[in-house]
């Protein structure tokens, strides 16, 4: 992760655990009510928390890191709070999607340090959906069919590749765009997977792909620029992320249909931003810089149709996710 463009895609994606245990702001995981406007600080069960989920009843999942700095999934409820969801029988977890009936998507630890892709539930607790052969796997995200999907490691570890878990086949590897690896960040219910691949052996640029269930993988473009991702799809099949501009730098939020390709979906003013989750009715929410160089949680509901969710009253934010009623989840540095 030497080069400024795997850098930024490891912030989007909340992936870059080291950098986050180290800094010292402190951060709390948000909800964001489209009634009231506001953010509601949803605390923590140790130091900092991060929301990278919500279902349609209100259900939120992401992690924090408890006082050991270890890495821990979370449920929160508006009438329970915040629960720890356990491991596979080591010390650490991670939850990174919701379904509307509570399934959690993530990776959690094993008895041996190792990481594998997960799914929790209330009433039988963590199953481990296993790897491609390789020491570790991790599940970005799950729809309301079951499907998940995620990135897991092949035998030797050399290699790592999106994969497609469903109840009836488990898990299989999907395509890449030219270098044998890939990534899948969020899957619909018809269960097309979305990510990004490396075009070469390099490892960059990384292209924005999207992969029909049973179809070979697609490269669905960049804004201009080198590298694009995509990090959110809908059941209509609309996909989302950010893709650098033409010149290297800056990156913009797009959406990509198969009708229209790529749209550049604009910023609250400053330069960069991203988006990382859409709902049912096509809105979409992420990041953006502003004119005074802080980054707020961002709404779109179209090309430049932007609105500023604001902060927890710090200089950063990033809205990850967005119910089909309008309802926000994400993180933010507190003053």
């Amino acid at each position: 992760m030497a080069s400024r463009r795997v850098w930024i895609l490891a912030l989007l994606l909340t992936s870059s655990i080291t950098s986050m245990q180290a800094q010292t702001t402190v951060v709390h995981a948000f909800l964001w009510s489209p009634k009231t406007h506001k953010m509601q600080d949803l605390g923590t069960l140790g130091a900092n928390s991060y929301a990278l989920s919500i279902n349609n009843a209100g259900q939120v999942t992401g992690f924090y890191f408890d006082f050991l700095g270890n890495v821990r999934g979370f449920v929160w409820t508006s009438t329970a709070g915040m629960k720890d969801i356990g491991t596979l029988g080591g010390t650490e977890g991670y939850g990174s999607s919701i379904t509307s009936k509570g399934r959690v998507a993530g990776w959690a630890t094993n008895a041996t340090g190792a990481a594998h892709a997960s799914v929790w539930t209330g009433a039988a607790g963590m199953k481990d959906l296993g790897t491609l052969g390789g020491s570790s796997s991790t599940a970005a995200a799950i729809s309301d069919s079951g499907a998940v999907a995620g990135s897991s490691k092949l035998p030797y570890d050399f290699v790592t590749v999106a994969f497609l878990w469903t109840a009836k086949n488990g898990m299989h590897g999907l395509g890449n765009l030219g270098s044998g690896n890939s990534y899948g960040y969020a899957v619909n219910a018809a269960g097309t997977v979305v990510g990004a691949s490396p075009l070469n052996t390099t490892l960059t640029p990384n292209h924005a792909f999207l992969q029909r269930e049973g179809e070979s993988i697609t490269d669905i473009g960049t804004l201009g620029g080198d590298d694009s991702t995509a990090l959110g799809i809908n059941d209509a099949e609309q996909v989302v992320g950010w893709s650098w501009l033409p010149g290297g730098s800056p990156f913009h939020a797009f959406l990509w249909t198969q009708a229209g390709g790529m749209e550049d979906l604009g910023t609250l003013g400053g330069q960069n931003s991203a988006a990382e989750a859409i709902n049912r009715v096509g809105q979409i929410v992420g990041l953006s810089e502003r004119t005074d160089g802080t980054t707020h949680a961002a709404l779109w509901t179209g090309a430049n149709q932007i609105k500023d969710l604001g902060t927890l009253g710090g200089t950063y934010a990033t809205a990850q996710s967005i119910n089909d009623v309008g309802y926000v989840v994400g993180w933010s540095y507190l003053p």
